[in-house]
Protein backbone atom coordinates (compact mmCIF):
# COMPACT_ATOMS: atom_id res chain seq x y z
CA UNK A 1 0.00 0.00 0.00
CA UNK A 2 1.15 3.19 -0.93
CA UNK A 3 1.12 6.14 1.50
CA UNK A 4 1.33 10.04 0.49
CA UNK A 5 3.04 12.62 2.93
CA UNK A 6 0.03 14.86 4.30
CA UNK A 7 0.40 18.59 2.48
CA UNK A 8 0.96 21.35 4.74
CA UNK A 9 -1.83 24.17 3.95
CA UNK A 10 -2.01 27.51 4.41
CA UNK A 11 -3.99 30.28 3.59
CA UNK A 12 -3.28 34.60 3.67
CA UNK A 13 -5.07 37.57 4.33
CA UNK A 14 -3.62 40.70 2.27
CA UNK A 15 -4.96 44.13 3.56
CA UNK A 16 -3.71 47.89 3.14
CA UNK A 17 -2.59 47.72 6.75
CA UNK A 18 -1.76 44.08 7.05
CA UNK A 19 -0.79 40.34 6.51
CA UNK A 20 -2.14 37.94 8.42
CA UNK A 21 -1.11 34.45 7.44
CA UNK A 22 -2.50 30.90 9.18
CA UNK A 23 -0.77 27.27 8.64
CA UNK A 24 -2.83 23.94 8.52
CA UNK A 25 -1.38 21.00 9.45
CA UNK A 26 -2.96 19.42 6.53
CA UNK A 27 -5.49 20.05 3.61
CA UNK A 28 -7.18 16.45 4.09
CA UNK A 29 -7.98 17.11 7.98
CA UNK A 30 -11.42 16.86 8.72
CA UNK A 31 -12.16 19.12 10.76
CA UNK A 32 -8.90 21.55 9.31
CA UNK A 33 -6.49 21.99 11.95
CA UNK A 34 -4.98 25.36 12.39
CA UNK A 35 -1.37 24.74 13.72
CA UNK A 36 0.37 28.41 13.45
CA UNK A 37 -0.23 32.13 12.71
CA UNK A 38 1.57 35.07 11.98
CA UNK A 39 0.89 38.65 11.66
CA UNK A 40 3.40 40.90 9.48
CA UNK A 41 2.94 45.30 8.25
CA UNK A 42 2.00 45.08 5.01
CA UNK A 43 5.06 46.36 3.49
CA UNK A 44 7.18 43.60 5.23
CA UNK A 45 7.76 41.16 2.27
CA UNK A 46 11.20 40.21 3.71
CA UNK A 47 9.48 38.76 6.69
CA UNK A 48 6.81 36.89 5.27
CA UNK A 49 8.97 35.03 2.58
CA UNK A 50 11.47 34.22 6.07
CA UNK A 51 8.36 32.78 7.80
CA UNK A 52 6.97 31.02 4.64
CA UNK A 53 10.63 29.21 4.60
CA UNK A 54 10.98 27.99 7.81
CA UNK A 55 7.29 26.51 7.87
CA UNK A 56 7.04 24.90 4.19
CA UNK A 57 9.52 22.74 2.08
CA UNK A 58 8.18 23.56 -1.33
CA UNK A 59 9.74 26.63 -3.65
CA UNK A 60 5.97 27.42 -4.65
CA UNK A 61 3.56 26.96 -1.59
CA UNK A 62 -0.12 26.32 -2.84
CA UNK A 63 -2.36 28.64 -0.69
CA UNK A 64 -6.43 30.43 -0.29
CA UNK A 65 -5.88 34.02 0.05
CA UNK A 66 -7.90 37.12 0.11
CA UNK A 67 -7.59 40.51 -0.63
CA UNK A 68 -8.94 43.77 -0.76
CA UNK A 69 -8.78 45.74 -4.16
CA UNK A 70 -8.82 49.49 -3.91
CA UNK A 71 -11.60 49.95 -6.56
CA UNK A 72 -13.68 46.68 -5.73
CA UNK A 73 -17.68 47.57 -5.77
CA UNK A 74 -20.41 45.48 -3.90
CA UNK A 75 -23.97 47.36 -5.06
CA UNK A 76 -27.21 45.45 -4.20
CA UNK A 77 -29.80 45.94 -7.07
CA UNK A 78 -32.45 44.35 -8.84
CA UNK A 79 -32.50 42.09 -12.01
CA UNK A 80 -34.02 40.12 -14.16
CA UNK A 81 -31.57 36.83 -13.47
CA UNK A 82 -33.45 35.23 -16.93
CA UNK A 83 -31.71 38.37 -19.03
CA UNK A 84 -28.35 36.57 -18.06
CA UNK A 85 -28.30 34.51 -20.63
CA UNK A 86 -28.20 37.57 -23.10
CA UNK A 87 -24.89 38.22 -24.35
CA UNK A 88 -24.83 41.87 -23.51
CA UNK A 89 -27.16 42.29 -20.31
CA UNK A 90 -24.39 42.21 -17.47
CA UNK A 91 -21.88 44.52 -19.44
CA UNK A 92 -25.35 46.95 -19.64
CA UNK A 93 -26.07 46.36 -16.27
CA UNK A 94 -22.49 47.28 -15.08
CA UNK A 95 -22.53 50.34 -16.93
CA UNK A 96 -25.70 51.64 -15.97
CA UNK A 97 -25.61 50.72 -12.20
CA UNK A 98 -21.96 50.64 -11.64
CA UNK A 99 -21.07 53.22 -13.94
CA UNK A 100 -18.31 51.20 -15.09
CA UNK A 101 -16.58 52.64 -18.53
CA UNK A 102 -14.81 49.65 -19.84
CA UNK A 103 -16.66 46.75 -18.29
CA UNK A 104 -14.55 44.44 -19.81
CA UNK A 105 -11.86 45.09 -17.40
CA UNK A 106 -13.67 44.24 -14.60
CA UNK A 107 -14.11 40.67 -13.14
CA UNK A 108 -18.00 40.39 -12.50
CA UNK A 109 -20.00 38.38 -10.43
CA UNK A 110 -23.93 38.37 -8.97
CA UNK A 111 -24.45 36.64 -5.85
CA UNK A 112 -27.38 35.93 -4.18
CA UNK A 113 -27.53 39.05 -1.22
CA UNK A 114 -28.26 36.23 1.36
CA UNK A 115 -26.93 33.16 1.01
CA UNK A 116 -23.99 34.51 -0.86
CA UNK A 117 -24.23 31.70 -3.89
CA UNK A 118 -24.03 32.58 -7.85
CA UNK A 119 -27.19 34.04 -9.26
CA UNK A 120 -27.98 31.01 -11.92
CA UNK A 121 -29.97 32.52 -15.26
CA UNK A 122 -33.41 31.88 -14.35
CA UNK A 123 -36.37 33.09 -12.53
CA UNK A 124 -38.14 36.30 -12.15
CA UNK A 125 -37.08 40.19 -11.05
CA UNK A 126 -35.37 40.27 -7.66
CA UNK A 127 -32.40 41.77 -5.57
CA UNK A 128 -29.07 40.31 -6.35
CA UNK A 129 -25.59 41.28 -5.52
CA UNK A 130 -22.94 42.86 -8.29
CA UNK A 131 -19.75 42.06 -7.67
CA UNK A 132 -16.61 43.87 -9.71
CA UNK A 133 -12.94 43.68 -9.47
CA UNK A 134 -10.66 45.31 -11.78
CA UNK A 135 -8.69 42.14 -13.42
CA UNK A 136 -5.66 44.70 -12.52
CA UNK A 137 -5.69 44.02 -9.24
CA UNK A 138 -6.61 40.44 -9.59
CA UNK A 139 -3.22 40.53 -11.55
CA UNK A 140 -1.30 42.68 -9.48
CA UNK A 141 -1.91 40.42 -6.22
CA UNK A 142 -1.58 37.33 -8.07
CA UNK A 143 2.04 38.59 -9.00
CA UNK A 144 2.62 39.82 -5.66
CA UNK A 145 1.79 36.36 -4.20
CA UNK A 146 4.00 34.75 -6.74
CA UNK A 147 7.00 36.82 -5.82
CA UNK A 148 6.26 35.87 -2.60
CA UNK A 149 6.83 32.55 -3.64
CA UNK A 150 3.05 31.53 -2.75
CA UNK A 151 1.09 29.78 -5.56
CA UNK A 152 -2.87 31.29 -5.15
CA UNK A 153 -5.17 28.11 -5.48
CA UNK A 154 -8.15 30.58 -5.08
CA UNK A 155 -8.32 34.38 -4.78
CA UNK A 156 -10.86 36.28 -3.00
CA UNK A 157 -12.64 39.50 -2.08
CA UNK A 158 -11.77 39.35 1.85
CA UNK A 159 -15.06 41.20 2.29
CA UNK A 160 -16.97 38.52 1.17
CA UNK A 161 -16.48 35.14 3.50
CA UNK A 162 -16.56 37.93 6.51
CA UNK A 163 -20.28 38.78 5.63
CA UNK A 164 -20.90 35.16 5.70
CA UNK A 165 -19.59 34.26 8.69
CA UNK A 166 -21.58 36.79 10.45
CA UNK A 167 -24.71 35.83 8.73
CA UNK A 168 -23.98 32.73 9.65
CA UNK A 169 -23.10 33.36 13.93
CA UNK A 170 -25.89 35.83 13.45
CA UNK A 171 -28.32 32.79 12.71
CA UNK A 172 -27.08 30.12 14.61
CA UNK A 173 -27.24 32.27 17.90
CA UNK A 174 -30.90 33.21 16.14
CA UNK A 175 -30.26 37.38 16.86
CA UNK A 176 -33.11 38.92 14.82
CA UNK A 177 -31.12 42.71 14.57
CA UNK A 178 -28.96 43.35 11.42
CA UNK A 179 -25.38 44.00 11.47
CA UNK A 180 -23.49 46.68 10.48
CA UNK A 181 -19.66 45.73 8.91
CA UNK A 182 -17.91 49.06 8.66
CA UNK A 183 -14.56 49.27 6.84
CA UNK A 184 -12.69 52.68 7.27
CA UNK A 185 -10.80 53.75 4.63
CA UNK A 186 -8.70 56.87 3.77
CA UNK A 187 -10.95 59.10 2.89
CA UNK A 188 -14.37 57.14 2.93
CA UNK A 189 -16.19 54.52 4.87
CA UNK A 190 -18.30 51.73 3.69
CA UNK A 191 -21.32 50.23 5.38
CA UNK A 192 -23.07 46.99 4.66
CA UNK A 193 -26.06 46.03 6.59
CA UNK A 194 -26.28 42.41 7.43
CA UNK A 195 -30.06 41.41 7.80
CA UNK A 196 -33.05 39.46 6.90
CA UNK A 197 -32.96 39.87 3.69
CA UNK A 198 -29.22 39.42 3.08
CA UNK A 199 -26.79 42.07 2.18
CA UNK A 200 -27.39 45.90 1.76
CA UNK A 201 -25.21 48.23 0.28
CA UNK A 202 -25.40 51.71 1.63
CA UNK A 203 -23.14 54.27 -0.91
CA UNK A 204 -20.22 54.92 0.46
CA UNK A 205 -20.03 58.01 3.12
CA UNK A 206 -17.02 60.64 2.59
CA UNK A 207 -15.28 60.34 5.85
CA UNK A 208 -12.31 58.29 5.82
CA UNK A 209 -9.57 57.76 8.80
CA UNK A 210 -7.72 61.07 7.47
CA UNK A 211 -10.50 62.88 8.99
CA UNK A 212 -10.40 60.89 12.29
CA UNK A 213 -6.57 61.61 11.98
CA UNK A 214 -6.91 65.65 11.46
CA UNK A 215 -9.61 65.46 14.46
CA UNK A 216 -6.89 63.79 16.70
CA UNK A 217 -4.17 66.22 15.29
CA UNK A 218 -6.18 69.17 16.67
CA UNK A 219 -7.47 67.60 20.20
CA UNK A 220 -4.09 66.15 21.32
CA UNK A 221 -2.62 69.25 19.82
CA UNK A 222 -0.02 66.37 17.70
CA UNK A 223 2.49 67.86 14.63
CA UNK A 224 1.80 64.91 12.00
CA UNK A 225 0.04 61.68 10.63
CA UNK A 226 3.02 59.67 12.14
CA UNK A 227 2.55 61.45 15.62
CA UNK A 228 -1.00 60.86 15.25
CA UNK A 229 -0.29 56.99 14.37
CA UNK A 230 2.12 56.38 17.77
CA UNK A 231 -0.65 58.30 20.12
CA UNK A 232 -3.68 56.52 19.17
CA UNK A 233 -1.49 53.48 18.89
CA UNK A 234 -1.14 54.26 22.85
CA UNK A 235 -4.68 53.31 23.94
CA UNK A 236 -5.11 55.41 27.56
CA UNK A 237 -7.49 57.46 29.28
CA UNK A 238 -6.93 60.49 27.37
CA UNK A 239 -7.85 58.95 24.00
CA UNK A 240 -10.96 57.36 25.55
CA UNK A 241 -12.12 60.23 26.76
CA UNK A 242 -11.92 62.08 23.52
CA UNK A 243 -12.78 59.01 21.85
CA UNK A 244 -16.79 60.47 21.44
CA UNK A 245 -15.35 63.54 19.66
CA UNK A 246 -12.78 61.46 17.31
CA UNK A 247 -15.68 59.62 15.88
CA UNK A 248 -18.39 61.95 15.47
CA UNK A 249 -18.58 63.58 11.91
CA UNK A 250 -18.25 59.24 10.91
CA UNK A 251 -21.74 59.18 13.53
CA UNK A 252 -23.53 61.86 11.84
CA UNK A 253 -22.99 59.85 8.67
CA UNK A 254 -23.97 56.48 9.64
CA UNK A 255 -26.89 57.01 11.80
CA UNK A 256 -29.39 58.37 8.14
CA UNK A 257 -28.37 54.80 7.08
CA UNK A 258 -29.16 52.74 9.92
CA UNK A 259 -32.65 55.14 10.10
CA UNK A 260 -33.11 54.33 6.54
CA UNK A 261 -32.70 50.46 6.63
CA UNK A 262 -35.27 50.54 10.36
CA UNK A 263 -37.92 52.18 8.24
CA UNK A 264 -37.50 50.24 4.43
CA UNK A 265 -37.29 47.03 6.39
CA UNK A 266 -38.89 46.71 9.50
CA UNK A 267 -35.78 45.09 10.85
CA UNK A 268 -33.86 46.64 13.88
CA UNK A 269 -30.17 47.32 13.48
CA UNK A 270 -28.90 46.03 16.57
CA UNK A 271 -24.45 45.52 16.20
CA UNK A 272 -21.72 46.82 14.42
CA UNK A 273 -18.77 45.12 13.43
CA UNK A 274 -15.09 47.11 12.50
CA UNK A 275 -13.60 45.10 9.44
CA UNK A 276 -9.81 45.34 8.77
CA UNK A 277 -8.95 48.29 10.85
CA UNK A 278 -5.55 50.45 10.47
CA UNK A 279 -3.07 49.36 13.22
CA UNK A 280 -3.47 52.66 15.23
CA UNK A 281 -7.95 52.62 15.19
CA UNK A 282 -7.86 49.04 16.82
CA UNK A 283 -9.63 51.90 19.90
CA UNK A 284 -12.45 52.63 17.72
CA UNK A 285 -15.33 49.77 17.92
CA UNK A 286 -16.41 50.70 21.25
CA UNK A 287 -16.67 54.72 21.14
CA UNK A 288 -18.21 53.90 17.55
CA UNK A 289 -20.78 51.31 18.50
CA UNK A 290 -21.82 53.84 21.63
CA UNK A 291 -22.07 56.82 19.73
CA UNK A 292 -24.48 55.52 17.13
CA UNK A 293 -26.65 53.72 19.75
CA UNK A 294 -25.49 49.75 18.98
CA UNK A 295 -23.77 46.86 20.70
CA UNK A 296 -20.05 46.41 19.28
CA UNK A 297 -20.05 43.24 17.87
CA UNK A 298 -17.91 41.29 20.19
CA UNK A 299 -17.03 37.52 18.99
CA UNK A 300 -15.01 34.94 20.82
CA UNK A 301 -13.07 33.32 17.54
CA UNK A 302 -11.36 30.55 19.27
CA UNK A 303 -15.21 29.60 20.69
CA UNK A 304 -16.29 30.23 17.09
CA UNK A 305 -14.14 28.28 15.62
CA UNK A 306 -15.90 24.79 16.94
CA UNK A 307 -19.07 25.81 15.92
CA UNK A 308 -17.73 26.33 11.50
CA UNK A 309 -15.90 22.74 12.12
CA UNK A 310 -12.40 24.21 12.36
CA UNK A 311 -9.66 23.08 14.95
CA UNK A 312 -6.60 25.57 16.88
CA UNK A 313 -3.24 24.32 18.61
CA UNK A 314 -4.15 25.16 21.94
CA UNK A 315 -1.64 27.84 22.23
CA UNK A 316 -2.99 30.19 19.21
CA UNK A 317 -5.57 32.98 20.70
CA UNK A 318 -7.36 34.76 17.93
CA UNK A 319 -8.65 38.19 18.70
CA UNK A 320 -11.19 39.68 16.49
CA UNK A 321 -8.23 41.24 13.88
CA UNK A 322 -8.36 37.61 12.55
CA UNK A 323 -11.61 36.66 12.04
CA UNK A 324 -11.64 37.88 8.10
CA UNK A 325 -8.80 35.32 8.16
CA UNK A 326 -10.87 32.84 10.29
CA UNK A 327 -13.91 32.99 8.06
CA UNK A 328 -12.31 32.59 5.04
CA UNK A 329 -10.74 29.32 6.91
CA UNK A 330 -14.28 28.45 7.44
CA UNK A 331 -15.56 28.56 4.29
CA UNK A 332 -12.37 26.59 2.71
CA UNK A 333 -13.69 23.77 5.41
CA UNK A 334 -17.08 23.86 4.54
CA UNK A 335 -19.44 21.20 2.75
CA UNK A 336 -19.46 23.72 0.01
CA UNK A 337 -16.04 23.93 -0.79
CA UNK A 338 -14.93 23.34 -4.07
CA UNK A 339 -12.03 20.84 -3.56
CA UNK A 340 -8.79 22.19 -1.80
CA UNK A 341 -5.25 21.93 -3.19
Amino acid sequence: MFFRKARRGLVIELTPHRTLVAGLAAWDDEPLLIDCMAEFEAEDREGLRSWLQSKHERSFVPAYCSFAPKDWQLVRESISPRRLAEPTYLTELARDRLKLISPNEWQLHLLQPLEGELVLPTGAQRPVLISAVPHAAVRETQQLLLDLGIMPYRLEVGVLPTIGAILGYNDRRDDTRACVMLQIGPEESTAWILGKEGVHTPAPIKIGYTSIEKLAMKELALVDAAEVHARLMTVEEELLLRATRLVRPLVRELKPIFDSYELTTGQRVGEIFCNALPPWLTWISEPLANGAGLENFAIDCNEWLPTVNLRADPELIFTPKWFSLLALIAQIGSPQANGKP
